[in-house]
């Protein structure tokens, strides 16, 4: 290390901060109250929303102050303990939780809720960062990434028995971003997660048939996809045409004389059978309003006063805005009540209404210069552990940033995921600020003298 570099680690912490991030998480977070503020405005619990909020936000600040003033290397050293407590609080949610929208997802203390499962899915991150930290050496091996699964695995069945399918599937993108900076096989990670996309899949063509065919002859292609009795029929010429398609493959192969495994084309069908399969099994462990969040993403306009009103409210609202908006508390579609959800899921849609494309436009520039200075953290820490919890919080805040912003403007399926620091939420607001205060202490450290 150089001697500027060892002055630089023994200056003062206002010298260390990254005042840039730190600017952009304070806009998002001033941004997010005055639109919460009047998305809510109209609600019979006001005075209570407002209460929360600040008392979250209150807290969330100060979680963020402490979190930067000790060394973030003492996560790594309590990596077991922290994994042990995710589950211990998702699992205590499913005995102690309250039943809120058929989900008993939330924790009432005090006269607040609070969701463990936002804190888990950190809690993970932190985890799995250990983790993959220790395995550098077997990062190539498949065994890296199946334990890694083994590892989040859990935590996310818990979650999902809460059930909260949503915020279940924002540990996704952490857990694949940070297997991917690690550096385990491309491949091998493509075909794990390529599983789980194609079991995915299977719910959606199956509703995407049910609205393009909903008279189909029962001995078409989707008659049989729709019909019950005959689905199994279905699914084993299915499995039929991958291992035909693997054969043929491989025989191409043999002939041009490519040098591929025969284990490689053996694998290809099973997963794509086993993927075939576990989708199945998803689709019918749905329940009634998941479905309708496939329907509205699929074909809004076939049920515009049921699973389709929400996005259809959040596209007028959104384009009602033009370019700057009709102002703070003067948004017709939030303020006269068309817009559901308007103060949390659908906050983008009421600034979009009452901020115009100005406003949006502010909002996703702090977020891009928020995910730019997260980005930056990782590639300055000093120590791969750091790297990898900030590339694990960066895929999360894309990914919600990215689901969020989408199903408001119809080019995503609807999704109980907040929009970080600008939803109202006091656990999300909390936990937000939490995992930032990680970053920006990663950040803060990145000499080793220091």
């Amino acid at each position: 290390m150089t001697m500027a570099r060892a002055m630089r680690a023994q200056s003062g912490l206002s010298g260390r901060v990254d005042w840039t991030y730190i600017a952009a998480v304070a806009g998002l977070v001033v941004a997010g109250s005055l639109a919460m503020l009047s998305a809510a405005s109209t609600t019979t619990f006001y005075s209570a929303i407002l209460q929360k909020h600040f008392l979250a936000l209150t807290l969330g600040v100060t979680l963020f102050t402490l979190t930067l003033a000790f060394n973030y290397q003492v996560f790594q050293d309590q990596a077991k303990f922290l994994y042990g407590l995710a589950i211990l609080i998702v699992a205590a949610t499913l005995i102690l939780g309250k039943i809120s929208r058929g989900q008993r997802s939330w924790v009432h203390l005090f006269g607040f809720s609070f969701q463990p499962a936002e804190m888990a899915r950190t809690l993970v991150v932190l985890s799995l960062a250990d983790f993959l930290d220790r395995r550098a050496r077997r990062i190539g091996d498949l065994s890296t990434i199946l334990l890694g699964l083994a590892l989040c695995v859990p935590v996310m069945v818990l979650v999902l028995k809460q059930p909260d399918f949503s915020t279940a599937l924002t540990f996704v993108p952490a857990i694949f971003g940070m297997m991917f900076v690690a550096g385990t096989d491309l491949f091998q990670l493509a075909a794990v997660f390529g599983f789980g996309g194609a079991a995915i899949s299977v719910p959606l063509i199956y509703t995407f048939c049910q609205l393009r065919y909903p008279f189909a002859p029962a001995h078409s292609l989707p008659g049989m996809i729709l019909s019950t009795s005959r689905m199994g029929w279905a699914t084993a010429a299915a499995i039929l045409l991958f291992c035909a398609v693997g054969l043929v493959v491989w025989r191409l192969a043999s002939w041009m004389r490519v040098q591929i495994k025969p284990a490689a084309f053996a694998a290809i069908p099973i997963l794509l059978s086993a993927a075939l399969l576990s989708g199945i099994a998803v689709h019918r462990q749905l329940k009634g309003y998941q479905r309708n969040r496939f329907v509205a993403w699929i074909a809004p306009q076939s049920d515009a006063q049921g699973a389709s009103y929400n996005v259809i409210q959040s596209q007028i609202a959104v384009g009602s805005g033009g370019m700057w908006g009709k102002g703070l508390f003067s948004g017709t579609q939030s303020q006269l009540g068309f817009l559901p959800e308007r103060h949390t899921d659908f906050v983008f849609a009421n600034v979009g209404e009452e901020m115009g494309f100005w406003g949006t436009s502010l909002i996703l520039g702090l977020y891009v210069i928020l995910l730019w200075r997260i980005v930056t953290a990782a590639r300055q820490a000093r120590d791969r552990y750091g790297y990898l919890v900030c590339a694990g919080l960066a895929s999360t805040l894309a990914f919600q940033l990215v689901l969020n912003v989408g199903m408001c403007l119809g080019l995503m399926p609807v999704a109980g995921v907040p929009l970080p620091l600008v939803s109202y939420g006091g656990s999300s607001l909390l936990v937000t600020l939490w995992t930032l205060g990680i970053v920006a202490n990663i950040y803060a450290r990145r000499y080793a003298l220091f």
